[in-house]
C-alpha cells in the first residue's frame, strides 16, 4: 500500500529509454525503488499495449477499448476508469493504460472464464492509496477481483497489470526485499515450476519523496 503524498510513481519503459528488459529487482536496485511491478501488457515492439505517456512524453499514443488509466505527477496519484471519469492526456506528466478490473461504481467487470493464471495488478483504496497486488496461485482473473475485494483492504478500483510466469512485485523496506512472481497461465505455462523472476520491458516503480 502506497502512500502518495509519501512516494512518487515512476514509469520505466526500456524500449523508449534505449535499454534492455530487466527484472523487476534489477529495475529496483539500478532506479532506487522501493516498490515495483509490471507496467502491463506490452507489444512486439516492448511498448505498452495501451496509451502511456512517461515525464511529459507520449511513448505510445494509441488510445485501447480498455477502461482503466493510472496517472500521476509529483505529488499525486489516482487510478481512472473512463466510463465515469474523464481523461485528459495533456493534463498529465504521466499515464498508463491498462485493463479495468473494478469499475467506479465498485463492480468486478471482468467476465468469469475458465482460463487461469497468476496475476499481478494495482489498485486504489477510499482513501486515495495505490496498491500493488500480486497473486502467485492460479485463478480466473473473475475469481482474483472477487478474493481481494473480499479482504480488509477497501479496494474501490483496480486495473489488470500481468499473468502468469511474467507477472512480478517487488517491495524493499527495513533491509528486507520480498520478490514474488508467478508461474501458471492457461495455455502457456500450465505448472507451479517457474523459479525464476523473468525480464521485464516495462516497470511502474515507486520512489520515496
Amino acid at each position: 500500500r502506497i502512500d502518495p503524498t509519501l512516494n512518487r510513481f515512476v514509469l520505466l519503459l526500456a524500449g523508449a529509454m534505449g535499454v534492455a528488459p530487466r527484472t523487476a529487482r534489477q529495475w529496483a536496485d539500478e532506479r532506487g525503488l522501493v516498490a515495483a511491478i509490471n507496467a502491463g501488457m506490452f507489444r512486439t515492439n516492448r511498448l505498452p499495449v495501451g496509451f502511456a505517456k512517461a515525464d511529459g512524453r507520449v511513448v505510445q499514443p494509441s488510445m485501447s477499448a480498455d477502461r482503466s488509466v493510472f496517472v500521476f505527477g509529483a505529488d499525486s496519484a489516482r487510478l481512472l476508469d473512463t466510463s465515469c471519469d474523464a481523461f485528459d492526456a495533456s493534463a498529465h506528466e504521466n499515464a498508463l493504460q491498462s485493463i479495468r478490473m473494478v469499475s467506479c461504481q465498485g463492480r468486478n467487470v471482468w467476465s468469469q472464464q475458465p482460463r487461469m493464471w497468476s496475476t499481478a495488478c494495482v489498485a486504489q483504496d477510499g482513501d486515495g492509496k495505490i496498491l500493488f497486488l500480486h497473486a502467485r496461485s492460479p485463478l480466473s482473473v473473475h475469481d482474483f477481483v472477487d478474493a481481494v475485494r473480499a479482504l480488509p483492504l477497501g479496494i474501490v478500483r483496480a486495473m489488470y497489470m500481468e499473468g502468469g510466469p511474467e507477472a512480478t512485485l517487488v517491495a524493499r523496506g527495513a533491509g528486507e526485499v520480498i520478490e514474488r512472481f508467478g508461474s501458471y497461465e492457461t495455455g502457456f505455462n500450465e505448472n507451479d515450476d517457474n523459479d525464476r523472476a523473468w525480464a521485464l520491458p516495462n516497470i511502474l516503480g515507486v520512489v520515496p519523496r
